[in-house]
């Protein structure tokens, strides 16, 4: 075997691992940008639920501020019907509404009063979140831009690794790239030629036969006799 062909085959092999890497590289993107994106709109949801319970504070107290607004104004017109009642059980009733109202204006001011200190810490809270989670998202917009990036090139390098096959196609014998093409296209997906190191197949690590450790040494290229993969003696190309 043409030593000037088993080198060429190694260099077709390098371009074809590195086209290999590179395409399962470019299967793995999607996945990583869409975790990404999944992050991001879970730390999205974070900060708006801090939002909403800030807001939904608010709402409490707006609520009793409206019922405290809604019950002086009632006793008010309590107070002033009362004035024109002539019977006393009339009287003592609207007496009895407006100190009810008095009642529950207080325990609304109470609850204004707790829902105040529970809406500062909730502030608070919700400024520190959406502190860390604005410098998390802009980490995460980051990491995706590179990632998109990062897309291109890959596609590029495939690109110009899948144009400059032929040409290191072109000269391989037809005898030596069939198995080779073979070997590669397989589900393993490994390095179709590979070395013997001390009479071992490199991709089984099997010990090969005496007869084909004596073809490597001749400088021929030789099928493992347990995977069949292709073997060569790198002292056979110095």
């Amino acid at each position: 075997m043409d030593s000037n062909a088993i080198r060429k085959l190694l260099k077709l092999q390098e371009a074809d691992m590195r086209l290999k890497d590179m395409e399962t590289r470019l299967e793995t993107l999607p996945k990583e940008m869409n975790n990404i994106i999944a992050r991001r709109d879970k730390i999205a949801a974070n900060t708006a639920e801090a939002v909403t319970v800030v807001k939904k504070i608010k709402l409490r107290i707006k609520q009793d501020e409206d019922l405290i607004a809604e019950l002086e104004s009632s006793s008010e017109k309590l107070r002033q019907q009362s004035a024109m009642v002539k019977k006393n059980n009339e009287y003592q009733a609207m007496l009895n509404a407006i100190e009810l109202n008095k009642q529950k204006i207080s325990e609304a001011e109470e609850r204004i009063l707790a829902a105040d200190e529970e809406l500062t810490e909730a502030k608070r809270s919700g400024a520190k979140i959406k502190f860390a989670n604005d410098a998390e998202i802009k980490n995460l917009r980051t990491e995706f831009e590179e990632l998109f990036s990062f897309s291109k090139v890959v596609k590029e390098e495939i690109a110009k690794l899948q144009a400059a096959r032929p040409e290191l196609v072109r000269d391989i014998p037809p005898a030596l790239l069939s198995p080779y093409e073979s070997l590669r296209n397989n589900k393993e997906g490994a390095a179709p030629l590979t070395t013997a190191p001390n009479e071992t197949c490199g991709h089984c690590r099997l010990k090969i036969t005496a007869q084909t450790a004596v073809a490597l040494k001749r400088g021929e290229i030789a099928y493992c006799d347990n995977c069949q993969y292709l073997l060569y003696d790198p002292e056979s190309l110095c």
